[in-house]
């Protein structure tokens, strides 16, 4: 059996930034998730939030999934249910990621995560894991992110200058600005 050296105290701050690096990509997926649900339901985006923000994500990519099957050629409607099948596994080591209990490993660039169930049986193990490998799933988290933005920037649903704006509905929520008062 081999030894493992661990080091007490908090984690290092490249594994930190890894961590991170999964919430806030996953953060960006989910947000992306709704802008499509949105736009494929010819919703404005700001009034569905209040909707999304109350969905769980597994819903979100379910009805997702739905409305591409409505709304988008069968290729199209078949590329993004793969998409959100892929983000719903990539999901679940988001959740061991961030859900995970972590101690220090040898080095800066590596820890150990512990994993345990208690599922009619208790099971445990405690993988190594380094920055690099969490920072490469939140790079394919990202790049499942921008498939979604790009597939709804070839349906003519998304302005990357101004994602808040639904092209096919011109301005959403943009400040008007009040007349100038005439001079006198």
């Amino acid at each position: 059996m081999t030894t493992r050296t661990v080091r007490l105290g908090p984690l290092s701050v490249k594994m930190y930034c890894a961590i991170g690096m999964i919430a806030v990509s996953w953060a960006q997926l989910e947000d992306m998730v709704s802008l499509c649900i949105s736009r494929l339901l010819g919703t404005d985006h700001t009034d569905f939030l209040p909707i999304a923000s109350n969905m769980q994500v597994k819903a979100r990519f379910d009805a997702l999934k739905s409305i591409a099957g409505l709304r988008l050629p069968p290729d199209e409607a078949k590329a993004l249910v793969a998409r959100c099948d892929e983000a719903l596994e990539l999901g679940r080591e988001r959740n061991k990621i961030l859900h995970g209990s972590w101690i220090q490993g040898e080095t800066d660039d590596v820890a150990i995560r512990l994993n345990y169930r208690a599922h009619g049986r208790i099971a445990a193990d405690a993988p190594v894991i380094s920055a690099r490998e969490i920072a490469e799933i939140s790079d394919r988290i990202t790049m499942l992110t921008e498939g979604f933005a790009q597939t709804l920037q070839r349906l003519g649903l998304f302005d990357p200058k101004n994602p808040m704006r639904n092209p096919a509905r011109g301005p959403v929520n943009e400040t008007v600005k009040p007349p100038e008062p005439a001079a006198d």
